[in-house]
């Protein structure tokens, strides 16, 4: 989005309970009115709702907690690069338009936002469910601009980033169920998707891709049958105390500076939502019980079975009842 977009976007956003005439608008933004105008034109064009009514002006309707660059950008730390954030309002998947870019080696700390997904995806490309009053986001990492060694902990440390950053702006305590999803109040809330491609020659990892998709104020009632029963929502929709932007950018602050001084594992065992809990495990068309007793440094579930034996859980799902 262009600077005169965000700019005037940002001013129907804080000015929404009222008509602004393009002169008004011009004036604050020290822009040419025709500059709004097209401005305006081209914020309809991607599907913003601005009334316009003669002699008052224009008004922006609908969801007013947009996500914007300009929104974001005003809570970064410095350090970060605005310029590698792009914001979109409807997207096909975040994480396939990261994984594009880090095929074209866009660095590290690029961001894909969405407000909504067409094709969102979660584990084993599975659906996941992108309405409307969620953030949606996928952040590209290279593996030598991690503040740690073992990239199998990627996963475990956005999903501390991502609680850490709730829990500062809201005062709420996510948990994390292993190993990808968190949890509130035993909803869950957010779910997390990494993928990563390497080199074939080095079996090195060239970029890894961190999806995240987060229910902030979203309606649980328009969610599949099938996912009623154990999903939720940060906020109430209308009703959130903050913006996705701010916490959008904490989330940035969080995975790509303040995660420097993050005891991944420890934090990651703290919230865990699994441990000393009987789960029942689920490995291709198989299942079976187990309890789930440790996770280890690789940040792998170790469970016990029932005839006393332990296994390490990798590529399997648990459920747990709550």
């Amino acid at each position: 989005m262009s600077d005169t977009k965000e700019l005037v976007l940002k001013y129907l956003e804080e000015n929404k309970d009222s008509f602004s005439s393009g002169e008004e608008i011009a004036n604050h933004l020290k822009l040419s009115r025709n500059s709004v105008w097209k401005a305006i034109k081209s914020l309809r064009n991607s599907g913003y709702q601005i009334e316009a009514a003669t002699h008052r002006g224009y008004h922006l309707v609908g969801d007013m907690d947009l996500i914007t660059l300009k929104g974001i950008s005003d809570n970064l730390l410095p350090g970060i690069a605005q310029d590698r954030i792009h914001v979109y309002k409807q997207i096909e998947s975040t994480n396939k338009t990261a994984k594009g870019a880090a095929a074209f080696d866009a660095p590290h700390g690029t961001c894909i936002i969405a407000e909504s997904q067409t094709l969102g995806s979660g584990r084993k490309k599975r659906p996941f469910f992108s309405p409307k009053g969620g953030i949606y986001m996928s952040v590209i990492l290279t593996p030598d601009k991690l503040p740690f060694k073992n990239t199998s902990l990627v996963t475990a440390y956005i999903a501390v980033c991502v609680c850490n950053s709730i829990e500062a702006l809201t005062g709420k305590k996510p948990m994390i169920k292993w190993s990808n999803d968190i949890y509130i109040d035993n909803r869950k809330i957010c779910g997390i998707l990494t993928e990563s491609a390497g080199d074939l020659d080095t079996g090195e990892l060239s970029w890894i891709v961190a999806g995240i998709g987060i229910n902030f104020a979203v309606d649980t009632g328009t969610f599949p049958k099938e996912m009623r029963s154990h999903a939720g929502s940060l906020f109430v929709p209308e009703k959130a105390p903050l913006s996705k932007n701010d916490l959008i950018a904490e989330i940035l602050n969080n995975i790509l500076l303040k995660g420097k001084n993050i005891d991944i594992l420890k934090s990651y065992r703290n919230r865990s939502l699994v441990l000393s809990k009987d789960v029942t495990v689920y490995d291709k068309d198989n299942s079976y019980p187990a309890k789930a007793v440790s996770i280890d440094d690789m940040g792998k579930l170790v469970v016990s079975l029932p005839d006393g034996s332990s296994k390490t859980l990798t590529h399997e799902e648990i459920r747990i009842e709550l």
